[in-house]
């Protein structure tokens, strides 16, 4: 993955990271997001994005690339969203999970979701109640427009 502050980076260390943040102002309120967005070009290019979100003095955020084959179905690019959404997150707790049983440090004490690039009001609207079924039966809160603003705004912008 890739940080504009800290440039190439492992998932590794963005957990080393995010100890660190959190460790450096433990008294603050934290949130640990992933979302996803895609664009359609020759290809789909697809942008992953790991945040954490202090409350009420913003963020630093991480971000991986990838360009697939066109996905012209609505419904198979967020489900391909969603997927990449939830193996980040799977890969990003198994990383927390080493942390923790290495440092003790407890990444429970903040909260954790997943933001998902779909809404009530376009399109998508048919496919929420199946996203957000997958999410949480993978143990992830889930968020959707408009406050999935990881994936609709910070995902979306590098996407284009």
């Amino acid at each position: 993955m890739k940080s504009m502050t800290f440039g190439e980076v492992t998932m590794k260390q963005i957990v080393d990271i995010i100890e660190n943040k959190v460790n450096e102002r433990p008294y603050s309120n934290f949130q640990v997001i992933v979302g996803t967005d895609s664009q359609n070009f020759d290809k789909t290019k697809i942008v992953l994005v790991i945040a954490l979100i202090e409350e009420s003095k913003g963020g630093i955020f991480f971000y991986e690339i990838t360009n697939v084959k066109k996905i012209t179905n609505l419904k198979n690019k967020l489900y391909k969203e969603t997927e990449m959404s939830l193996d980040c997150a799977s890969e990003l707790m198994d990383e927390f999970e080493k942390k923790y049983d290495e440092t003790g440090f407890d990444y429970t004490q903040f909260h954790f979701c997943i933001h998902v690039d779909a809404g009530f009001n376009g399109d998508t609207r048919e496919v929420i109640p199946e996203i957000v079924g997958w999410v949480k039966s993978c143990g992830y809160e889930v968020h959707v427009k408009p406050e999935s603003f990881v994936a609709s705004s910070i995902a979306d912008k590098l996407s284009k």
